[in-house]
């Protein structure tokens, strides 16, 4: 049986917390090999940098495998692909996607603070740990996005400490895992 460091044990708990692949956080580790490639942020990173990442800090983790990984990553990923998205990341990069796509968006995002946003999607409310999901839509999957007062923020969703809501109609990535849950 081989030891398990101190950073294999960290990636086992940021699996169980974000994963954002098809299977479950269990699943995705045993398929792993022992030595997969890991990338943050679009960054190659080895095992022991990933102590020096809180869990809190991380959004997405995607897992793949065989020559899913090894079409994707190279032969650096023969092992498996570990490929983290942090909060920070994953943030720009559903700004950047909603802007893209929605100009009363991004002059909304221009005039506001981001404390008085509320993201609302699929009429669920998101509080926390919701970055990953957002960044997970993609152009096949977004439907609408709605720009909505604090009045409406009040009547419709009982909301009063925000003052601009952020309404997001999508499907679910179909190899999400929790994707009901999420979606």
């Amino acid at each position: 049986m081989r030891k398990i460091s101190y950073s294999f044990a960290l990636l086992i708990v940021l699996l169980v917390i974000a994963c954002s692949n098809h299977l479950s956080p269990e699943k995705a580790i045993q398929k792993l090999g022992a030595n997969p490639y890991y990338e943050i942020d679009g960054n190659q990173v080895y095992q022991k940098d990933l102590a020096s990442y809180k869990p809190t800090e991380i959004a997405a983790i995607t897992t793949y495998y065989n020559k899913d990984a090894v079409n994707r990553y190279g032969e650096k990923a023969i092992e498996g692909a570990v490929i983290i998205e942090t909060k920070q990341f994953a943030t720009i990069k559903f700004e950047t996607f909603l802007k893209k796509n929605s100009k009363e968006y991004e002059k909304m995002l221009n005039e506001t603070q981001i404390i008085d946003i509320q993201y609302i999607l699929n009429d669920r409310i998101l509080t926390e740990n919701f970055e990953g999901t957002l960044a997970s839509i993609d152009d096949k999957l977004l439907k609408e996005i709605i720009i909505i007062d604090q009045k409406e923020l009040i009547e419709k969703y009982q909301i009063q400490n925000k003052k601009i809501g952020v309404v997001i109609k999508s499907k679910a990535p179909k190899n999400l895992y929790n994707a009901k849950k999420k979606f």
